[in-house]
């Protein structure tokens, strides 16, 4: 601003999802948020050039209502396009009132270059910007990786008959799937494996939740259909409309070589009887977890 002697000058950024202007750096004014189209600054962008407005109010293109609400009288205006190194635009740098007389070349050619540098220095603010932000949530990522990995079980059941293994491998940094098993204080062993809607960090935190009440109603309930009837409603009265979890849940008895379960909605499940060398599928026995308050998951 001291460069051009002029009284006022406003840095303006192009929001592209907005389509408008907004300012950044203003001198003398509070933030200013413009159609992208609209007067002065919405000549320049069209134009890609430096316009120079001697006088203002009788531009037609000049828009009255900042100085209106300020107070501020606008005699001539300077308004420079902003690009990056690639072309693309970044914003509008405008230079108001001039203190002796009006604008000239020589003022638009020190626009120009200042313009110039400026345009690619926020460019590059902002990948610097965006870069720091991508290491920073990539940071956070691998945190919520590796407290949901570690919530998965150090053990196996062993002994029966039985091989219980798991595997679990998200589709992204985390993810709503888990797998757990849970030794209980009467020797038999609570299965289960949850599925929470969607990736991501969202679902991640749904599932740790999820898993935390399985762990704390079953410790002490063997029914698995009542187990799942417990958390769903806990799970109804926290989850927004849309989310929900499947899940199958299981206590198994090693002496005995049973298995008694409830399915809320998870599947397809396959019980596989070697004697026969037959697949039979198990169907769910209630709905997906957190949809409705009450539901029974008693048996099919």
């Amino acid at each position: 601003m001291e460069l051009l002697h002029a009284e006022r000058a406003t840095l303006l950024l192009y929001d592209s999802a907005a389509d408008e202007l907004v300012s950044r750096i203003a001198a003398g004014l509070d933030e200013l948020r413009v159609p992208a189209g609209a007067g002065i600054c919405g000549a320049t962008i069209a134009s890609r050039r430096t316009i120079n407005v001697p006088d203002a109010y009788a531009d037609a293109r000049f828009n009255p209502d900042v100085d209106r609400r300020t107070g501020f009288r606008t005699r001539n205006i300077l308004s420079a396009p902003l690009f990056a190194y690639d072309g693309s635009l970044v914003g509008v740098l405008q230079v108001l009132n001039k203190r002796r007389g009006a604008f000239d070349d020589h003022d638009v050619l020190l626009a120009e270059t200042l313009g110039a540098q400026a345009g690619v220095a926020i460019q590059r603010a902002r990948l610097i910007e965006h870069f720091l932000a991508k290491q920073q949530m990539e940071r956070a990522m691998r945190i919520a990786r590796d407290i949901q990995r570690d919530l998965l079980p150090k053990e196996s059941p062993r002994g029966g008959g039985f091989d219980v293994a798991g595997f679990n491998r998200p589709a992204d940094e985390t993810g709503g799937d888990i797998y757990d098993f849970v030794p209980r204080a009467d020797g038999r062993w609570m299965l289960s494996v949850a599925d929470a809607t969607g990736h991501g960090i969202g679902p991640a935190l749904i599932i740790a939740e999820t898993r935390a009440i399985l762990r704390a109603v079953g410790r002490g309930e063997p029914d698995p259909a009542a187990v799942l009837g417990a958390a769903n409603d806990m799970l109804a009265a926290d989850l927004d409309s849309g989310r929900f979890v499947t899940c199958f849940l299981g206590t198994l008895d090693l002496p005995a070589a049973s298995l008694r379960y409830a399915s809320a909605g998870h599947g397809p499940l396959l019980f596989y009887t070697r004697r026969d060398d037959r697949f039979e599928q198990i169907p769910a026995s209630g709905p997906p977890l957190g949809i409705v308050e009450g539901t029974d998951f008693g048996p099919p």
